[in-house]
């Protein structure tokens, strides 16, 4: 088989989040601006959801796959579905002028929810109608917007071609936007590396509306040695709990390709040394918040037990696999030391560098959640 490589459309929005303070009537002002915006190439009135609309809450509750957050209090003041560029744009602009937080959403299934949950004034961007994908066959490429799942994009490139693939994930409906800007493995990753390894394009909107033109650019955790038998063995007990009941725990092999691609190569670092990467999980159909706070508890513990066997200093982990209890940013400010404690986690010595990007070009810190990468203060500024 061969591989695509992809051209990837907004990718970066799929990453973006926001923090700006609000008043109780920033949210109808925040409209108003996007109603306003003179840059708007298609009216953006059907792509806008307040919450007195009545399609408010099916299109909030159609992209929600952690159930865990399905009935929280925090909900966006607004929805913005962009059906283009522009709309995106309209609403980046807007979210400053108007004191709005924003959370962007692709496919939905970020473990801890940071893209469609926020505890202060929100908008959430759903990139929902922007799902074009454009297969060329004969360059072997193809342009995929951040709104797609990644079972589209196979489904298209089959549509095209008996012979071409991309090595993407297994799980058809999870987004492109987040995907493949964490990393995206898959079957193929031991042959042609990550999904992000074969992006040679992106389109990028950054904090001042304009679109740039890149080229060539749970719980987890990585094992650079064997497990001994006994460590395996202690860890079955933790499956015969009722908590367990539909919990996994996977093993991902590492090695190939993924040995041959430099730790630097782009943010994700997790290359040559890790054996395998782990991945744990566990799922419950019971309702309220002492089954949910058992359930995680539960895969507290069993993360707890294996850090004997995995990668320290620090202990890795998959961003697309977020963890908010391995740290996170202060409400304000938080500082570059203090954000290591997870980033080092996730980009390792790639975080040091994300920072610095992140200062040059959002230098305000207007993009930012929980986990999101900080900018570096400059001696005598804060």
């Amino acid at each position: 088989m061969m591989h695509l490589s992809l051209y990837f459309t907004v990718v970066a929005i799929a990453l973006l989040f926001s923090f700006a303070y609000s008043t109780p009537d920033t949210h109808k002002n925040f409209v108003g601006c996007l109603y306003n915006y003179p840059h708007n190439t298609t009216s953006i009135s059907k792509a806008v959801y307040t919450q007195t609309n009545s399609s408010y809450s099916f299109t909030l509750d159609f992209s929600i796959r952690n159930l865990r957050f399905y009935n929280v209090s925090s909900k966006p003041l607004v929805i913005v579905t962009p059906l283009d560029v522009s709309h995106i744009q309209a609403t980046i602009i807007c979210s400053q002028r108007h004191g709005m937080q924003i959370r962007t959403r692709s496919g939905g299934h970020d473990y801890e929810g940071l893209s469609y949950v926020a505890e202060v004034p929100f908008v959430v961007v759903d990139l929902i109608n922007l799902r074009e994908i454009n297969v060329d066959v004969e360059n072997s490429t193809a342009w995929v917007q951040a709104g797609a799942t990644i079972g589209e994009l196979y489904y298209s490139i089959s549509q095209k071609s008996k012979t071409l693939g991309f090595p993407a994930g297994m799980c058809p409906p999870v987004g492109t936007g987040g995907h493949f800007s964490g990393g995206g493995y898959g079957f193929l990753m031991r042959r042609y590396g990550l999904a992000a390894d074969n992006i040679i394009d992106a389109h990028i909107i950054d904090v001042k509306g304009n679109v740039l033109d890149r080229a060539g650019m749970a719980k987890s955790d990585y094992v650079r040695d064997p497990i001994p038998d006994v460590g395996l063995q202690c860890l079955w007990p933790f499956f015969y709990e009722d908590e367990a009941q539909a919990a996994y725990v996977q093993f991902t092999p590492y090695g190939g390709r993924m040995d041959e691609i430099s730790e630097s190569e782009i943010p994700f670092p997790h290359r040559s040394g890790n054996i395998f990467h782990i991945q744990y999980g566990v799922e419950w159909q019971e309702e309220g918040e002492e089954a949910a706070q058992r359930h995680v508890e539960w895969i507290r513990r069993v993360y707890s037990y294996m850090e004997a066997y995995v990668s320290k200093s620090p202990r890795a982990a998959y961003v697309n696999y977020r963890d908010l209890d391995i740290g996170v940013n202060n409400d304000g400010y938080t500082s570059y030391s203090q954000a290591s404690i997870w980033g080092l986690k996730y980009f390792k010595n790639n975080f040091n560098r994300l920072a610095r990007v992140k200062t040059r070009v959002d230098p305000l810190n207007f993009f930012r959640n929980e986990q999101s990468i900080p900018t570096i203060v400059l001696k005598g500024r804060k």
